[in-house]
């Protein structure tokens, strides 16, 4: 299939080009300053900037699935979660329709509903709700957190895991059920393939665990970690004093999502993949 990838640079995105391309598929990458170590057809483009039908149209054609990976975890003067999440994917859906692209896979993320609380779910549920109105074939992915040895989330908290005296925030209970990127694009070819479509579906590790138990897992030397409670009320002091610096960890938005259980069921996804010809995960 022609497949056109935005967010192509990003570690979902290079990962799945190397996947697709493995499975014979032509790929078309949207990426804005990176550079891709892939023999592919790519457009260098401001997402930010692409907000018209007409802005999306010449990339879309003799394209059949559309798979769009953006996604900012802060927002600046420049990049806002409304026209990142919101108005630029919106653009490209209804040219999509115009173009006759078959399918849309938007890669969203868990929390992404009706709970919202913070702008990054918010505006990503608004772009999720007008794909599910539009007359093409869909699919919504809402993943936990998805780690590998390239991401740089994982390589962040694998970095604090090995710290002498490791802080945690609010207590570090919050339930996570993270994903391993290899998983994550199995699910995505497997919406490629599928027959079924119009489904929004939670990729999810098997199990819940703790932040804390987290931590002790990706520590290296598997030695008993100590902990470092820092309350929550501290650290969102701590984000609004040093908000000027832009530190996108330290958001006050993603200490809010860091407060929440980012949990959901799995036994959908196991039954979507079965379904699919693929083997339980």
């Amino acid at each position: 299939m022609n497949i056109l990838i935005t967010g192509a640079s990003g570690f979902i995105g290079q990962n799945l080009i190397k996947s697709l391309l493995e499975s014979n598929h032509s790929i078309t990458a949207c990426i804005h300053k990176s550079e891709l170590p892939f023999d592919i057809k790519i457009y260098k483009i401001d997402f930010a900037q692409m907000l018209k039908i007409t802005d999306w149209l010449p990339l879309l054609i003799g394209i059949d699935v559309v798979i769009n990976c953006v996604g900012i975890i802060a927002q600046n003067k420049k990049y806002s979660f409304e026209v990142m999440h919101h108005l630029a994917p919106v653009a490209l859906f209804k040219a999509c329709e115009k173009t006759y692209v078959k399918r849309i896979i938007q890669v969203s993320a868990l929390g992404t509903d009706d709970s919202a609380l913070v702008g990054f779910h918010k505006s990503k549920k608004l772009a999720d709700d007008f794909l599910r109105s539009c007359s093409l074939e869909w699919f919504i992915l809402r993943p936990s957190l998805v780690y590998g040895e390239e991401g740089k989330s994982y390589n962040f908290f694998k970095l604090l895991s090995n710290l002498p005296l490791i802080p945690l925030m609010g207590g570090g209970e919050q339930l996570i059920q993270p994903i391993t990127i290899n998983r994550m694009v199995a699910v995505i070819n497997k919406c490629i393939e599928s027959k079924q479509a119009n489904k929004t579906i939670d990729v999810v590790g098997d199990k819940a665990i703790s932040y804390k138990e987290w931590m002790q897992q990706l520590r290296a030397k598997k030695s008993l970690a100590r902990f470092i409670n820092i309350p929550m009320k501290l650290m969102k002091f701590l984000a609004w004093l040093l908000s000027p610096l832009n530190l996108q960890l330290l958001s006050k938005d993603n200490l809010t999502m860091l407060e929440q259980n980012n949990v959901s069921d799995v036994l959908p996804l196991h039954e979507f993949m079965r379904i699919n010809n693929g083997e339980d995960l």
